[in-house]
C-alpha cells in the first residue's frame, strides 16, 4: 500500500482542477474551502451508507454493483486525501494505519467515521496538530476498514484509483 503515492496523485489532480477552473480560492475564502472539504467528505461517506442501505435494519441487502461501490468509495477517499494534503497529514504510513483496531460492524464504522470527521475538523480549527494527526490516522484506518467490510481490498481500491486518476504523475 503506497499511501504517499495517493496523496501525491490527489495533489496533482487538485492542482490540475484549479488550473482548469477560473475559481480563485482567495475569492471563495480559505474558511469556505475548509468547510467545503469536510462537508464533501461527510456527504460522500453518507452516499456510501445510502448505497449499502446498512442503516435499514428491516431491509434485505441487495447486491450492489461493484463498480458503483468502488466509485463512491473513491469519491469520498479523494476528500480524505485532500484534507490530509491541506493539513500536513500526508506523512502517515502503513504502520500507523495497521495499528488502529479494526471492526467488522459496518454501522459502528460509519458512526465512528462521522464522529472522527467532526473531531478532526474541531481539532484542526483549534490548531492542535498532534491530536489532529492522531484522529486523521484513525479516520483513515477506519475508512480502509470500511472498504474491507464492503468487500473492497485496499489493493483493489489503490489500483482503481491509479488507473482512473493518473494524469501524468
Amino acid at each position: 500500500m503506497e499511501l504517499n503515492q495517493l496523496f501525491k496523485i490527489q495533489e496533482v489532480i487538485e492542482n490540475h482542477i484549479k488550473k482548469l477552473s477560473d475559481i480563485d480560492e482567495n475569492v471563495v475564502g480559505e474558511e469556505n474551502v475548509f468547510d467545503l472539504k469536510f462537508l464533501a467528505l461527510q456527504v460522500k461517506t453518507a452516499e456510501i451508507a445510502n448505497l449499502t442501505k446498512c442503516y435499514k435494519y428491516y431491509k434485505i441487502k441487495e447486491n450492489i454493483p461493484r463498480e458503483k461501490l468502488i466509485i463512491r468509495y473513491i469519491d469520498a477517499m479523494k476528500f480524505l486525501l485532500s484534507i490530509g494534503n491541506a493539513h500536513g497529514f500526508n506523512i502517515i504510513n502503513n504502520d500507523a494505519i495497521e495499528a488502529v483496531e479494526k471492526s467488522d460492524n459496518i454501522i459502528k464504522l460509519f458512526s465512528n467515521i462521522f464522529d472522527d470527521i467532526r473531531d478532526l475538523k474541531k481539532l484542526i480549527l483549534q490548531q492542535d496538530y498532534v491530536n489532529s494527526l492522531s484522529v486523521y490516522i484513525r479516520l483513515f484506518a477506519r475508512y480502509i476498514n470500511l472498504g474491507e467490510c464492503l468487500g473492497l481490498s485496499f489493493e483493489e481500491v489503490y489500483d482503481y484509483y491509479l488507473k482512473n486518476n493518473c494524469l501524468s504523475v
